[in-house]
């Protein structure tokens, strides 16, 4: 799961305190750290600190203050509304819960890793597909490509209810710079339009990582997101209690809007009220310690009867069982894309991708984006596009003309071993 907050420079002090000091602190949890091409290109590295975020989200060099490019400063308007100056985005991955249980229960530091592999993948396709801008030229505007994005990523390990909840806030600065030396906003649009996409493929690197670690299967893949399998479906709602306060909040929205409108709501209002049920019972988190919730964790599981050995077992004892054949043509992918619109572009492709592929045992989530990426270019090359001249994402295909197996497809010519084979 991936979800997108805009931040604003005029809070730009207050956001920057919440995430390297409010976020970090607790014991357990560890500092935030820089990433993005951009980021290399101002020397940070390592640990994010205070007062470089800071600079960044007020839209100056993270090292001496300059401001980069146009300030970034609220406007009002005639009317008397104020435009508040936008210093970049929130985006937050989540993982599944049935890898925070386990990591909850054993504190396997492997599965951290593999989380972490796996939200290095979605920020390198961010980079590669969102790492753009906009620029007015001759009544026209293009879209060039920038130096890379500056980011601050800081993993989490609890909801606000105290539950095992292994999470990466990924601060993005919506400050990017062109060939030229020039300053400009972040186009965002990548960012927003396609957060399932950037989703599934954290999901699905997150899949192969575990597959490839721990020989472990996933279950059905739902809304891009899959479950361990072998994993009590008790006991992951009994680490839920953030998610189901949010639908009780939620579900009162929608009997209200029902009442009021006569209708049901539309995806759009839903996800709206969806949000708005967050933000109405969040609050701060209590301040308790990894080690000290560990101990609360392992009680509330043993009340179920699991431990973290129980769990292992069922686990592995699940992943002895073969997985079926899997067999996927381009085919497949269109009549999928078909089925939502009748144009797409590459990250919808890849999206149906991370939806429907699954990884097998032998292959590192870098390996596997890899071939995602090379299924992507086999879809996209096999379709007509409608845009030849563009050279943005927004090109778009329509139904091929040929079919192709991917599960078929090689990674490279050093590898015979296929996923699906």
């Amino acid at each position: 799961m991936l979800r997108v907050t805009t931040l604003y420079a005029s809070a730009a002090a207050a956001t920057a305190g919440y995430c390297t000091k409010y976020l970090t602190q607790a014991e357990g949890e560890i500092a935030g750290v820089w990433a993005g091409k951009q980021a290399a290109r101002f020397g940070l590295s390592g640990p994010v600190d205070a007062e470089s975020l800071e600079r960044l989200l007020s839209g100056c060099e993270p090292n001496s203050g300059i401001t980069l490019g146009n300030p970034l400063v609220d406007r009002t308007l005639a009317d008397g509304r104020v435009v508040r100056a936008v210093s970049g985005f929130d985006a937050t991955v989540s993982a599944p819960k049935s890898l925070s249980a386990w990591w909850a229960l054993t504190g396997d530091q492997r599965l951290l890793d593999a989380h972490d592999a796996a939200v290095n993948a979605t920020i390198d396709t961010l980079q590669r597909y969102g790492a753009t801008t906009r620029i007015r030229s001759n009544g026209g505007r293009l879209h060039p490509d920038t130096e890379g994005l500056t980011i601050a990523a800081f993993r989490q390990s609890t909801s606000r209810l105290d539950d095992p909840q292994i999470h990466t806030h990924v601060v993005i600065s919506a400050k990017v710079q062109v060939d030229d030396g020039r300053w400009f906003a972040l186009d965002a649009r990548a960012l927003k339009k396609h957060q399932r996409t950037l989703g599934g493929v954290y999901q699905s690197v997150l899949r192969a990582e575990l597959t490839e670690r721990f020989g472990v299967r996933c279950g059905p893949i739902v809304h891009g997101q899959a479950e361990i399998d072998g994993m009590p479906q008790e006991l992951l709602d009994v680490f839920s209690k953030r998610a189901a306060q949010v639908d009780g909040a939620l579900a009162v929205k929608e009997d209200e809007f029902r009442d009021r409108e006569q209708r049901e709501p539309t995806r759009f209002e839903h996800a709206a009220m969806q949000r708005e049920a967050a933000t109405d019972t969040r609050r701060s988190k209590s301040g308790s310690t990894v080690p000290d919730l560990r101990a609360r964790w392992v009680a509330e599981a043993d009340a179920l009867g699991v431990t973290a050995a129980s769990l292992g077992i069922d686990i592995a004892r699940v992943a002895r069982t073969p997985e079926p054949e899997q067999s996927l043509t381009t085919g497949d992918i269109e009549r999928i894309l078909a089925e939502r619109a009748s144009t797409w572009h590459r990250l919808d492709v890849l999206r149906a991708l991370t939806d429907e592929l699954r990884p097998r045992a032998g292959m590192t989530g870098e390996r596997w984006l890899a071939f995602l990426e090379r299924c992507t270019d086999e879809v996209v090359s096999a379709g007509i596009d409608l845009d030849p001249a563009a050279s943005d994402i927004l090109s778009s295909a329509t139904r091929s003309r040929r079919d192709f197996t991917l599960s078929n497809f090689p990674l490279d010519p050093n590898r015979s071993r296929i996923p699906g084979r």
